[in-house]
Order: structure tokens, then C-alpha cells, then sequence
């Protein structure tokens, strides 16, 4: 009897000593708005089917966009990932756990564009990144852009911060308002200022975004047709950048903006250098 109660008194011990490590969870994201062609083809599945608002999209899903549509994803924490223009974008991993507070998310970026409004991550051990066919970006609560053109990507980082590494060398870290170009087998380096042109179009986007996971997509629909378009230069968008992001520090979102009755075309395409 004694040498029973030994080793339950060992067990708790141990127990006590070293407790149940928390289990990572998938986690899920919804397309919560769509433009054009938009398909989804799942995990283990050899085919594709059309994609459906609200549709759930899980890790090993694979998202494709014909030219010039869209397909925006939000994932459980509230961040939102935009898919356009011939984009293939594989849901590599999203899992979460509740103790310590801990999310990976991974994504693989074939070709297409990607825009990002990010929240802050949970903690230290949290990950966010997205792979390309020449670098690896690793996304730190941010606005951001990556576009995959032939062998090459390119990140804009319209608000907080990136680090990006190529084939080669260390990694680079990329902030507010800069961008960087990555060749095939080269390293990440030097980046330069993003033009006033990405950065209204990106603070356009990002604005919708945050309506979109505030207001849900009928609303950010409204939004969209609503937004003044970019017309004569991008100096009068770019100056109201800090009042209307805020995405990329604590992840406050701004108040909610009624949307105008006017009739105004959808945001310009990812405009050229």
C-alpha cells in the first residue's frame, strides 16, 4: 500500500513539475469578399471549384484569382489577406493555441499580388509569413504589399514592419513606407522609398480592410464603390495616411465611416513603378 501511494505521490509531482503542454488547433479563414473569378481547390483534391462568399478555407488550400478579380480572406484574429490578378496563394499552415497565446500562420505565394493588413502578433513565439518562389517575408503586424512578377518579388511595407530574406544572405528589415525587390538566387538589400502612388493605393485598400472585418462585407462592398478614386496624382490621398491606418501598431481600428451614395469606380489595379 505504501509503495502504492509512492508513486501517485511521484505522478503528481511530475505532474506538477512539468504540466500538459497546450495543443496547437487549426484555425480557419472565410473569403469575406470577391471580385470576378475567384477558386478554391482543397486539400488532397486534384480539381477546383468556384468559391462562394463566406466560404471557410483551411490549411493546404490552394486560393486562385483570375486576371483582375479578387478574393479577400479573413482569418480568426480579424487580419485580412487580399488575393488579385492570376494569384495562387497556398494556406500553408494557421493554427492557434489559447495558453501561452500562440499563432502560426504560413502562406505560399506562387504568383499574383497579396496585400496584407495584419494584426500585432499575440506573442514572441507567434509566426506570420508568406513564401515566395524567391524570398521569405515574415510579417510582424503590418500593412503591407508582395507581388510576384517572373523571378523576382517585390514587398511594400506601408505600415510597421518586415523582415524579407532571399536565396541567399541575411535578413533584411523593411518599414514604413519603403519597399524592396528580390531577383531569383539573389539577397535581400537596399530598400528603397515606395512610390506615392503605392502608397495611396495600398492606404485605399487597407481602409477598406479594416471596414471589411469591422462591418462585414455588404458594408465594405458599399465601401468600395464609395472610396474617391485616385485622380490627378496621389498627393491628396497620401496626406490623409495617417488618420485613416492605424492597422499596423496595437490593431485599433478606426471608427466606422458611413459610406457616400455616390457611384465611384472599384480601386485602381496595382499601379506601375
Amino acid at each position: 500500500m505504501k509503495k502504492i501511494i509512492l508513486i501517485f505521490t511521484a505522478a503528481l509531482l511530475l505532474t506538477a513539475l512539468h504540466p500538459a503542454r497546450a495543443e496547437f488547433k487549426p484555425s480557419q479563414a472565410r473569403i469575406t469578399f470577391m471580385k470576378g473569378k475567384v477558386e478554391v481547390q482543397r486539400k488532397g483534391s486534384e480539381s477546383a471549384v468556384p468559391a462562394v462568399m463566406k466560404m471557410a478555407v483551411y490549411p493546404g488550400d490552394m486560393i486562385s484569382t483570375d486576371d483582375g478579380s479578387e478574393a479577400e480572406l479573413k482569418l480568426s484574429d480579424g487580419s485580412i489577406l487580399k488575393l488579385k490578378d492570376k494569384g495562387r496563394l497556398e494556406i500553408e499552415r494557421m493554427e492557434r493555441q489559447k495558453k501561452p497565446a500562440t499563432a502560426i500562420n504560413s502562406f505560399k505565394l506562387a504568383s499574383g499580388k497579396v496585400l496584407g493588413s495584419i494584426k500585432k502578433l499575440s506573442s514572441k513565439s507567434s509566426k506570420f509569413t508568406v513564401t515566395t518562389p524567391t524570398a521569405v517575408a515574415g510579417i510582424r503586424g503590418t500593412v503591407f504589399g508582395v507581388f510576384v512578377e517572373g523571378d523576382s518579388t517585390e514587398l511594400n511595407v506601408l505600415k510597421g514592419e518586415v523582415g524579407i530574406q532571399g536565396d541567399t544572405g541575411g535578413e533584411v528589415l523593411v518599414k514604413d513606407k519603403m519597399m524592396i525587390t528580390v531577383a531569383k538566387g539573389d539577397s535581400a538589400h537596399n530598400p528603397v522609398v515606395m512610390t506615392a502612388a503605392k502608397i495611396a493605393f495600398i492606404t485605399m485598400w487597407a481602409g477598406a480592410a479594416i471596414k471589411i472585418g469591422s462591418m462585414g462585407s455588404a458594408a465594405a462592398t458599399a465601401w468600395y464603390a464609395s472610396t474617391p478614386a485616385i485622380i490627378g496624382g496621389a498627393a491628396a490621398v497620401v496626406a490623409t495616411t495617417v488618420v485613416v491606418i492605424i492597422a499596423g501598431g496595437g490593431g485599433d481600428e478606426p471608427p466606422a465611416q458611413e459610406p457616400t451614395t455616390r457611384t465611384i469606380p472599384n480601386p485602381p489595379s496595382w499601379p506601375n513603378p
